[in-house]
């Protein structure tokens, strides 16, 4: 049995590794990146597959029952066979605008974005079934309600035509295309992330705030005046718990830290610093994820460390690596997958961290 921590598949790329992916039943991982080919290999025992695809992946999603895997490559979205990696289906998705994300929404559409589109595609045809156009651009974040029927957005409007330092985080109902709810901070919406029942968001913005709305209507329930003293520093990325219970939040300061989701008040931060001792120049937190029983929490920052903690801020593990541009649990909690400059780890949360355990 190794330590937590420890290395159990490394793949190497000719270049940055931008997406990454586990199969539904946690055997398998994906990754792909700059060098325009996705490898798909078994977690611990099994055949690895490369698929040449025609640029650089940005999305990776297998479907639900993990015989098949949606790819964002360059412009382009494919359907391809999670055996032999042919493709079923594969199209530009909108011409001019490279693909950024692709996700399998819980009724088993595929659900696709670009700086300016949300798409939803048909999983038997990739025949574009609903447009969902952002104007002004561009779309900085996207997570999908469990159930398919929303999407929650962060929009950055800096780059827009008005170049004016604003944003909004919004839910997006797919089948209309309506507008059900808008925060607008002060700034730039950074992130984005969906509470279980997909009744509240969670968004961070470049205002440096941390605040959860309302789905519909857009109602803001924190941070309210008197929770804001000790403001998150430049917060950019965040995650849900899968149960509902806590949010954790990564900023510029060096912290990832877990908030109780009803109300935004701090539980832990990590790492802990002991009292008195001398500043150690943490790196920005730049990636967070949720274990999917909510038990665990990851973060990746800038100085290039992994760490795994628990609800109280204990640390399982402090993982050296490379800069991380991607991070994600397997379904089944074991195996965290981070994704680097020239290669992809899937680290060993321990067995007695499984679901399966």
């Amino acid at each position: 049995m190794s330590e937590p921590g420890t290395v159990a598949r490394s793949v190497e790329h000719q270049g940055s590794v931008q997406a990454i992916a586990f199969s539904p039943d946690s055997t398998r991982f994906a990754s792909g990146g700059s060098d325009n080919t996705l490898r798909v290999r078994p977690v611990l025992i099994g055949e690895d597959l490369d698929v040449p695809v025609g640029g650089s992946v940005t999305g990776i999603a297998f479907g639900p029952d993990g015989g098949t895997f949606v790819v964002a490559d360059f412009e382009q979205v494919s359907l391809r066979d999670g055996a032999d990696g042919s493709a079923t289906w594969q199209g530009p998705l909108d011409p001019g605008n490279s693909v950024n994300a692709v996700r399998f929404a819980g009724d088993g559409q595929i659900i696709a974005t670009t700086d300016v589109l949300v798409a939803v595609l048909d999983p038997a045809t990739g025949a574009i079934t609903r447009r969902v156009t952002v104007d002004p651009p561009l779309i900085a974040d996207m997570d999908v309600s469990g159930d398919g029927t929303r999407v929650a957005l962060a929009v950055d409007h800096r780059h827009g035509g008005n170049h004016q330092f604003t944003g909004d985080a919004r839910v997006v109902e797919l089948a209309t295309g309506e507008v059900l709810g808008k925060l607008t901070p002060d700034d730039a919406v950074h992130a984005v992330a969906f509470s279980p029942d997909a009744d509240t968001v969670l968004c961070c913005a470049a205002d440096d705030t941390t605040r959860m709305f309302e789905s519909v209507g857009g109602g803001q329930v924190w941070p309210l005046p008197e929770e804001t003293d000790e403001q998150i520093t430049a917060p950019n990325c965040l995650a849900y718990d899968p149960k509902g219970r806590w949010t954790v939040v990564g900023g510029a300061d060096g912290f990832a830290r877990v908030l109780d989701a009803a109300t935004g008040v701090e539980k832990c931060r990590v790492p802990k610093l002991q009292p008195g001792a001398p500043d150690p120049g943490l790196g920005a937190v730049t990636h967070v994820a949720f274990s999917p029983n909510g038990k665990l929490a990851a973060s990746a920052s800038i100085d290039n460390v992994v760490r795994l903690f628990g609800l109280t801020g204990q640390e399982l593990y402090a993982a050296p690596t490379d800069e991380v541009l991607t991070l994600e649990f397997s379904p089944d909690g074991r195996w965290l997958g981070v994704g680097c400059f020239a290669r992809a780890l899937v680290l060993d949360n321990g067995e007695s961290n499984s679901t399966q355990g």
